[in-house]
């Protein structure tokens, strides 16, 4: 019986134990089944989500799309319109509009509004900008706005700029001789190049159809044809220039409106060492002045060599051209005329006086008699005279410029003379003369800067600084009425304007070199007629020796024409005076033979009409013109623009705090 228990005990334990594993079995099943409806649950979930995101991406990308659709959209109704764009606050362009895709579909469920209006500076004075504003929103209000800032393409982006390449008295005017420009290059009209061969260093591009003579071009960034048209400011569109030249003390008169040859009024631009470090690159040390001479004077002031092309002139007439001398007392070499060497009536025994004076030994008869024979040798035009014109210091200078003081002054006493009054001496940079026998300089209205007055005396009252802390009401801009020459260095930022026509007497430059890519000095010149290279003693060679062959030399310090500015001729041309007269070899450039050497200019150049500079048989200039890439960043104050409309800066805007009349009051100043 015991056995039988145990036996029977034992089967119900298997049962149980059975039992129990047929449990787990369900439980594992049921939790394997929850296990499976959640990872189900979860993807379905998952795939509703990635669903949703999807959409919300696509709704995203759709309202990216169209608000930089509109803003595309706003660029180029104001490049086709400029009329397009206020004077001040707002317009919109578009108001809850739907736009469509680049297949002509409508973006569904997104409207847009667009605005277009005036921002950052709208005084002109740095370039002209405008930002185009793009708003889309879904029916939700959830949108993106973003902003667009345009600045006006300036014509000072320009290397070379024509709206036609014939000469205003016909004809055309081609590139040659290996001519070689930098930056961009445009014209309305059909470029042509002769077989001498032009090289092309950036864009070119043009609204005629072909290029003539492309072969013989070189391109480094190509060429494009059939280019919209870009037109010229009117003279009425300039108008208001004068006003703000005014408004700095820099608007002046001129009577004489003519051409170059009879120039009567010049500006010099000039750089002085204000702070002894050496050179005269800061930002205060820029300055110009004014000369007028009297009339029928112009041969003075633009220093035309006397006389014809073949023949030496009589020493006499010779007033702005001479040579060097030591004196007494003098460390430094003082500079004479040649007319003050012999005088036709008289001998100009002064002369002999104060440069004996300067020879070892002081006033004596033989140093007298040594300093008569280099007057006697001026007595006439004989070859005599020509020795004295191949010595290797001889120079010309402008009229009214100090060197000048022994022709210049009449009287030992008189207004704006240095400390030493003396009638019969020798020139250097400090014998200023405000009112001499052939003109006078201009008197700046305000006083003179306290440093500027320690630092030059004797001229301090007739310089204009171009420096805002000098003259807190410039506006960067010089108006003359007539005709005007300019010469010197240019420490800042200016626009010189005249309705007529601007004279190049010598060299221009800038005080920092635009080769060393420091964007600090701009020179912006703008004429309503013309821009002429005067072919006077500085900038042409003359004719120094007659016997055993003619022989050229240059008399001043540089044998070429440097020229730093970004120039534009309205109305007709920027050119050289005499282009196709004189030398064919006298200089040359850069071992290409020609008469006046190299024209290096180093800015922009825009003519209504193509100007003649030389002649492929060597008479003028051989160009070399560079692009300022400064003058895309930094133009000349209120320098016109193209009324194309380019990309400034880009910004994307919180589109729940966004309201476009406080938008545009933030952006717009005043």
């Amino acid at each position: 019986m015991m056995r039988s228990l145990s036996v029977r005990a034992g089967r119900s334990r298997t049962r149980l134990a059975l039992r129990a594993r047929r449990g787990i079995a369900l439980f594992v099943s049921m939790f394997f089944v929850a296990g499976v409806g959640a990872l189900a649950l979860s993807a379905i979930y998952l795939t509703a989500n990635a669903t949703l995101l999807g959409k919300t991406y696509e709704k995203e990308d759709d309202l990216k799309y169209v608000s930089e659709a509109a803003l595309a959209i706003g660029k180029a109704e104001l490049n086709f319109n400029p009329a397009a764009l206020p004077n001040s606050s707002y317009v919109a362009l578009m108001s809850n509009k739907t736009l469509t895709s680049a297949d002509n579909q409508p973006v569904s469920g997104i409207k847009v509004n667009l605005y277009v209006g005036p921002s950052g500076s709208t005084s002109g004075q740095f370039g002209r900008f405008a930002s185009v504003v793009a708003e889309a929103r879904d029916a939700n209000g959830t949108g993106f706005v973003r902003r667009l800032e345009l600045t006006q393409e300036s014509f000072a982006k320009y290397a070379y700029w024509t709206n036609s390449e014939n000469a205003a008295g016909g004809g055309t005017i081609v590139f040659a001789n290996n001519d070689a420009l930098w930056g961009p290059v445009w014209s309305n009209d059909t470029i042509t190049i002769a077989a001498s061969h032009a090289a092309f260093h950036d864009d070119v591009g043009t609204a005629a159809p072909i290029i003539s003579g492309a072969q013989y071009g070189t391109f480094a960034k190509g060429y494009q044809v059939k280019q919209k048209k870009i037109l010229l400011p009117s003279l009425s569109s300039l108008g208001g220039l004068s006003a703000l030249a005014a408004a700095g003390g820099f608007s002046f008169t001129e009577a004489y409106t003519g051409g170059p040859a009879n120039v009567l009024k010049r500006i010099e631009f000039l750089a002085t060492d204000l702070d002894a470090s050496g050179d005269s690159t800061g930002a205060n040390e820029g300055f110009f002045r004014v000369y007028t001479a009297g009339a029928g004077l112009d041969n003075w002031l633009r220093a035309d060599w006397p006389g014809t092309a073949s023949t030496l002139p009589a020493a006499s007439s010779v007033l702005n051209c001479g040579d060097w001398h030591k004196v007494a007392g003098m460390a430094d070499l003082k500079f004479f005329p040649f007319a003050t060497h012999w005088h036709p009536t008289a001998a100009n025994t002064w002369f002999d006086t104060v440069t004996a004076g300067g020879m070892p030994g002081g006033v004596n008869a033989a140093n007298v008699a040594t300093a008569r024979l280099e007057a006697d040798s001026a007595k006439t035009s004989s070859t005599t005279f020509s020795g004295l014109l191949q010595h290797a210091n001889v120079r010309c200078y402008l009229g009214g410029d100090p060197h000048l003081v022994a022709v210049a002054r009449t009287t030992a006493a008189g207004a704006g003379h240095d400390t030493d009054d003396k009638v019969h001496k020798g020139g250097d940079d400090t014998t200023f003369t405000a009112i001499d026998q052939y003109g006078r300089w201009s008197q700046y209205s305000a006083t003179p800067n306290g440093t500027v007055a320690a630092k030059r005396p004797y001229d301090a009252s007739y310089l204009y600084p171009l420096y805002r802390g000098f003259n807190t009401s410039t506006k960067g801009v010089i108006y003359v009425s007539g005709t005007v020459g300019i010469s010197g260095v240019v420490r800042g930022n200016i626009t010189l304007y005249t309705p007529h026509t601007i004279v190049l007497l010598d060299d221009v430059r800038y005080a920092n070199d635009p080769a060393r890519g420091v964007c600090v000095d701009i020179l912006g010149t703008i004429s309503g007629e013309n821009t002429v290279v005067a072919d006077n003693s500085l900038n042409s060679p003359q004719v120094v020796k007659t016997s055993g062959g003619t022989l050229y030399r240059s008399m001043d310090d540089t044998p070429d024409m440097y020229i730093h500015a970004v120039m534009m001729a309205v109305s007709t041309s920027f050119s050289v005076e005499n282009y196709s007269q004189g030398s064919q070899t006298a200089i040359g450039c850069q071992g290409t033979p020609d008469g006046r050497g190299c024209l290096f200019l180093t800015g922009g150049l825009i003519q209504n009409n193509r100007g003649a500079v030389g002649l492929v048989s060597g008479e003028g200039y051989i160009k070399r013109y560079s692009y300022d890439r400064c003058a895309v960043v930094n133009p000349p104050p209120y320098f016109p623009t193209t009324g194309r409309f380019q990309d400034n800066r880009y910004y994307e805007l919180d589109p729940v705090r966004f309201n476009i009349q406080s938008l545009f009051n933030s952006i717009t100043p005043g």
